[in-house]
């Protein structure tokens, strides 16, 4: 253990002793941050639906047959069911609770991904005349966020050279090779949560014994804002 404990103390100071060796190898240089930013349009949207026993009162409808329907809609939609509907519980089974001893009310959580605002409305309308429970919109988010990001770092090391240039060259000076980079960028907001309830049709508001549908919800999509920063030191020459 002290064996251990006295390698890991050198090694510090080996450490130590390099970042002070590189500060000290270059007194002459620039120190600079670079930024990039892209606006882009989420791709993926996440759709929680929920099926419940009890909005299928005074129907002989249950809820394996309601479930049964929803897919064949969603696949009429060319929604990959088998790729992009999840059922929202771990273990994929029904919850019951019971609520009374003669009274047992079931239900079934599903997440439903979608790639853009057009689909969503047309599922919308589609579940509504089936009677789901509730619909709720979550999040959306973009596909390829790594690919934009790793693109996005390399515009900003050139933001960055672009910088130290003009700086260096204000002063008749030249920029040399980067001897430090630092990439502070944040990479916390993957995606942008809504959580927005979408009001279904209910079979219980009758007009002419059809079923009302309320209007679709006003839901604004947002675009999302994917930005990188790099701090680096350029030689001056």
């Amino acid at each position: 253990m002290k064996k251990m404990l006295m390698m890991a103390a050198g090694l510090l100071l080996l450490t130590t002793a390099a970042a002070a060796q590189t500060a000290n190898d270059y007194n002459s240089y620039v120190a600079v941050t670079g930024r990039a930013e892209r606006t882009v349009t989420p791709d993926e949207i996440y759709v929680a639906i929920t099926l419940d026993e009890s909005t299928l009162k005074g129907s002989k409808t249950t809820l394996a047959q309601q479930e049964r329907e929803m897919i064949a809609r969603l696949r009429d939609l060319r929604i990959d069911v088998e790729k992009d509907l999840q059922v929202g519980d771990m273990s994929g089974d029904l919850k019951t609770y019971v609520l009374r001893k003669d009274r047992v009310q079931t239900r079934k959580s599903y997440i439903l991904k979608l790639h853009d605002a057009a689909t969503l409305a047309r599922v919308y309308e589609s579940l509504g005349d089936i009677n789901v429970a509730d619909m709720r919109l979550m999040k959306a988010t973009r596909s390829d966020l790594d690919a934009i990001r790793t693109e996005l770092k390399a515009e900003a090391m050139r933001d960055a050279r672009t910088t130290a240039e003009t700086l260096a060259g204000a002063i008749g000076q030249s920029v040399g090779k980067a001897f430090t980079i630092n990439d502070n960028s944040y990479y916390g907001n993957d995606a942008i949560y809504y959580d927005v309830a979408m009001p279904v049709m209910r079979a219980a508001a009758m007009t002419e014994n059809k079923a009302v549908a309320e209007p679709a919800p006003d839901i604004e999509f947002r675009d999302m804002k994917v930005e990188c920063s790099v701090s680096v030191r350029f030689v001056l020459e």
